[in-house]
């Protein structure tokens, strides 16, 4: 019997993308950042509580395809955040992509909802 930890994939993933933004980072602006202490500890304890255990958590009680759906719901909520908190203007790109994930999500839903 094998033992394994739960989230496993999702910190391997987690960790993943923070190195490949990491390296993305440092290849088109140089190696210089600062990052506040206090920022650091609040994303570490955000991430560590609302990532993999909860999402793991959300994944046995209401299968994969509903905690997915809302996963991906969070680049819509930074943008609206940063429409209403920052003022942010989006550009055709920007704006065509926001549709694109909430099109995406509904289909997803609509589907899901058939199966």
């Amino acid at each position: 019997m094998s033992t394994q930890i739960p989230g496993g994939i999702i910190f391997v993933r987690g960790i993943t993308l923070m190195m490949g933004a990491l390296i993305l980072k440092i290849v088109i602006e140089g190696f210089r950042f600062k990052v506040s202490g206090k920022v650091f500890l609040a994303g570490l304890i955000s991430y560590g509580i609302g990532g993999p255990p909860l999402y793991v958590l959300s994944v046995n009680y209401a299968g994969i395809a509903v905690p997915t759906l809302i996963t991906a719901l969070s680049p819509v909520i930074t943008e609206v955040l940063a429409i209403i908190e920052l003022k942010e203007r989006l550009n055709l790109k920007s704006a065509l992509g926001f549709i694109a994930v909430i099109i995406g999500i509904i289909i997803a839903s609509l589907i899901g909802i058939q199966i």
